[in-house]
């Protein structure tokens, strides 16, 4: 294929050595973004992508064809560059960091309660990528008080209590498994309509997700079974690489698929946390629906950015990576403060460490109480904000700083929290 006389060729050579050796640009820096310095037109991209598509084949050494079904491209596949290639070695060194005698990252922590935790956080994450609302206070009464549901979010709740039951139960990943845990996550939420047929395993109809058309009604079955069979592939392979992407591969797909007409972002992200026990990636916690939570916007612009790009999961695998090195970092954090605390002679709570947890999460340098209050998503008076705060100050997990106005605004104490920096993911 020739672009005017070989010259857009040319470019595209220059574009793709470039995201290979350097930043991987999202779709609108190449075309809009003044950095790259490439000003691809509209056309040009789209040109561009043709050529990529074309020389998939030949990038052997950077390239992965994951072989996967696509229904309008020719190839679902990732580019092993450099930012990749530099996020990949922090985060395997972070987690070797963060292992002791083989225990979790918050082992220390959390003790007893880590099976605990990681069911709330992965609740409450998903739950609130959603924008379904809930507390951490609710979400006790409902799972250890075992109280009846009182509305449709107490329902979803419970739902997603069972559904991370049964995925660490670790069932085969197939598709009657993967039916039951669809249905255990949207028992007693779903219209009529939307409720999978008897006898069916995926939707019947089509949809739209994000202004981007779902898979064809007639290929979704052979998409989805084109997956289950990666997967079992990828584990039979071994390989480690593939193993670490795994459970993000299966996340993008579903999502990508969509082989339900609702619940399938909940359901992808619980399918992550599912491959994510079989491949034994249980170094740590699963921390990724609490992640994503943080940085929503990123989360869907990642997914827009590999749909844009003809599924280039490059994106959404960049970001997955900057989303878990920075929550690993808020949680070694997390681990001094609380043995700071305890030096001092004093113990936090599961909850104060909960918060100071959010903090650290969210950081983007400077917060008022009314920050401190939506970042971690509670109800709760100015004056209870401000003991809370206060009595972080009094710990010195937390300084006040001095400002023209009257606004009372805090700040961490890098003297003890060591890694946590300003929020560059958002």
């Amino acid at each position: 294929m020739v672009y005017n006389n070989g010259m857009k060729e040319e470019l595209f050579k220059k574009v793709l050595l470039n995201q290979i050796n350097n930043k991987y640009y999202s779709p609108k820096e190449l075309i809009y973004g003044s950095e790259p310095g490439f000003y691809l037109s509209p056309f040009d991209y789209s040109n561009y992508l043709d050529y990529v598509e074309k020389i998939i084949k030949e990038l052997k050494d950077y390239t992965y064809d994951l072989g996967l079904k696509s229904f309008n491209s020719k190839h679902i596949f990732y580019l092993a560059n450099n930012e990749l290639h530099s996020l990949n070695r922090s985060y395997l060194n972070l987690l070797k960091e963060a292992m002791t005698d083989n225990k979790p990252l918050v082992a220390s922590i959390f003790n007893d309660v880590i099976y605990k935790s990681r069911i709330y956080s992965e609740i409450e994450g998903t739950l609130n990528v959603e924008n379904v609302p809930t507390t951490r206070k609710r979400l006790k009464e409902l799972l250890e008080k075992e109280i009846e549901p009182e509305n449709l979010n107490d329902v979803i709740i419970k739902n997603m209590d069972e559904g991370i039951k049964f995925v660490y139960s670790l069932p085969e990943f197939n598709k009657d498994n993967l039916l039951k845990l669809y249905k255990i996550l949207s028992k007693g939420c779903l219209k009529e309509k939307d409720e999978i047929k008897e006898g069916h395993y995926y939707r019947d109809d089509e949809v739209e997700i994000d202004n981007y058309p779902g898979c064809p009604t007639d290929k979704v079955n052979e998409c989805m079974d084109s997956l289950f069979e990666f997967v079992k592939q990828s584990i039979e392979k071994n390989d480690g690489l593939e193993l670490l992407y795994l459970p993000h591969i299966c996340h993008y797909y579903i999502v990508y698929i969509h082989p339900y007409f609702d619940y399938n972002g909940r359901t992808a992200r619980m399918v992550s946390l599912w491959i994510n026990l079989m491949v034994n990636n249980e170094i740590m916690p699963p921390l990724i629906s609490e992640a994503i939570n943080q940085n929503k916007n990123e989360y869907y612009k990642a997914l827009r950015n590999a749909r844009e790009s003809r599924n280039d999961i490059t994106y959404f695998l960049i970001y997955i990576l900057k989303t878990a090195i920075s929550y690993i970092l808020s949680y070694k954090d997390l681990e001094i403060v609380n043995q700071y605390v305890k030096n001092q002679g004093n113990v936090l709570t599961e909850t104060e460490l909960n918060y100071v947890k959010k903090i650290l999460v969210t950081y983007k340098g400077k917060f008022s109480y009314q920050d401190f209050v939506k970042n971690c998503q509670i109800e709760i008076s100015k004056q209870g904000a401000f003991k809370i705060l206060n009595k972080f100050v009094d710990l010195k997990i937390l300084l006040v700083v001095d400002t023209p106005s009257k606004v009372k605004l805090f700040d961490i104490n890098n003297k003890v929290i060591k890694y946590t920096k300003p929020s560059t993911i958002i």
